[in-house]
């Protein structure tokens, strides 16, 4: 955590809202973009991104600095948050906060960069992956964080990252060609 972080957390603590603001505002995109590739819909991340935001705020009084990066921290909130909204959805079998607030409406979840096709693709194959590996997966290749800076998020150690990687990406290779050899018949 360098210097700045630190005066900006302690000035968030002490309750300076614009200081919660500016955390707010380094990080959102961030958590919005690990929150969207767990979930594939636009509309329910930006909910939930909201939601760790508003635990973040909650839990800064008790925030105390371990070494580890705030991101790790705000990573973490995350995880949980994703975790319950799916609990909710398992236990009320409810259709997703898009539809039941739009009525069904859709926005465009990557823009005009990468076609839906292949981010339903890959986040059809991202589903079977374990938590661990979707979680280095997202970091890696939709954040593009360096190994070391993955293995202090995540308080593993970088071969332990290479490791799920690894096995992640073998899992996602397979079920890549799984498909596309299914779409040649």
């Amino acid at each position: 955590m360098d210097i700045n972080e630190k005066a900006l957390l302690y000035r968030a603590q002490a309750g300076d809202r614009g200081a919660a603001g500016t955390l707010f505002e380094c990080y959102y995109q961030e958590i919005y973009t690990y929150i969207f590739y767990r979930l594939s819909d636009t509309f329910t991340a930006e909910i939930l991104t909201s939601i760790v935001f508003i635990r973040m705020l909650r839990r800064l009084p008790t925030y105390l600095d371990q070494g580890k990066s705030f991101l790790s921290f705000l990573y973490t909130i995350s995880k949980q948050v994703v975790i319950d909204y799916y609990r909710t959805q398992h236990r009320s079998d409810q259709k997703s906060i898009k539809k039941w607030l739009l009525g069904g409406k859709q926005r465009d979840p990557v823009g005009t960069v990468q076609s839906q096709d292949s981010v339903d693709c890959f986040q059809r194959a991202m589903r079977h992956l374990d938590e661990q590996q979707k979680h280095v997966i997202i970091l890696r290749l939709v954040e593009g964080r360096s190994i070391q800076d993955i293995a202090e998020l995540i308080n593993k150690s970088e071969k332990a990252v290479r490791s799920l990687q690894g096995r992640a990406l073998r899992s996602l290779e397979k079920m890549f060609i799984r498909k596309s050899a299914y779409e040649q018949i």
